[in-house]
């Protein structure tokens, strides 16, 4: 039976990937369960509730497997207005990815009020779907779990618009932060995006946050588009909205695997 009620469970000290979290490549751990692991133990490390995480990246430098893995949180930089935290995921003495968070202490200035709601429809009204498509025979995993509403798909021209939800929390019986839920499905902007004339089995190396405010309600608006070189490495790209309008975007570093 699949386990479907958190996307890590607590053993001790450590933190056992569920299969929920899994990737579709084999037996390991998606990157947006890893980036949304990161992103909790960095909140939780901040102390000052003025302090808000304006940039999070997390380097997928290592596959992370299945298996009972830990998370530490140490201050790069301490200060009344920045403030940086460095986090990292080890298993046993192997360190497999390290966050970077960039916190900013909130002030009122002086600008124009801010835009409305995101620029296209939804999430009410649309369809639930999948992030990627059945037939394509994936491993079951964390792609499957996530809900996702198209407004513009993968055959779009230039930019997909979608809304995405993660409805597991991270751990059992513990609410879903809003840093966690963006940093998780922020990973899926590179599959979330237009296909393009360059296709083929497309990894991100990282996850980068680039935010002004939190995310509000569960649904998160994606304006996605992915570029890739013949080199077979590229970039994606995303801006970031809630029912309320913009909160940031996100980008990745893509390397591409020709198919064949």
């Amino acid at each position: 039976m699949r386990d479907t009620d958190s996307l890590f469970r607590v053993e001790g000290d450590h933190f056992v990937p569920n299969e929920a979290s899994g990737n579709p490549w084999g037996e390991l751990t998606g990157g947006g369960p890893v980036a949304g692991l990161l992103a909790r133990a960095i909140a939780r490390a901040a102390a000052d509730e003025d302090l808000f995480v304006a940039r999070l990246t997390a380097d997928l430098m290592r596959p992370v497997p299945r298996t009972p893995i830990a998370v530490q949180v140490e201050p790069v930089r301490t200060g009344k207005r920045l403030q940086v935290v460095r986090a990292t995921l080890t298993s046993g003495e192997q360190l497999l990815t390290h966050a970077t968070a960039h916190l900013i202490r909130k002030s009122d200035v002086d600008g124009p009020e801010a835009a409305g709601a995101a620029p296209f429809p939804g999430p009410e009204g649309i369809e639930t779907a999948h992030l990627l498509p059945p037939e394509l025979g994936l491993r079951w995993g964390v792609h499957d779990v996530m809900e996702v509403r198209w407004v513009a798909d993968q055959s779009a021209a230039e930019t997909s618009k979608a809304w995405m939800r993660m409805p597991l929390p991270l751990l059992p019986d513990e609410p879903l932060s809003p840093l966690a839920h963006v940093a998780i499905l922020a990973d899926a902007i590179s599959a979330a995006s237009p296909i393009g004339e360059i296709f083929g089995p497309w990894i991100n190396t990282d996850i980068s946050l680039y935010l002004h405010r939190e995310m509000r309600g569960e649904w998160l608006g994606v304006e996605s588009r992915r570029e890739t070189q013949p080199s077979g490495i590229g970039t994606a790209s995303a801006r970031l909205y809630d029912v309320d309008g913009p909160i940031g975007t996100a980008h990745e570093a893509v390397m591409v695997h020709q198919l064949g």
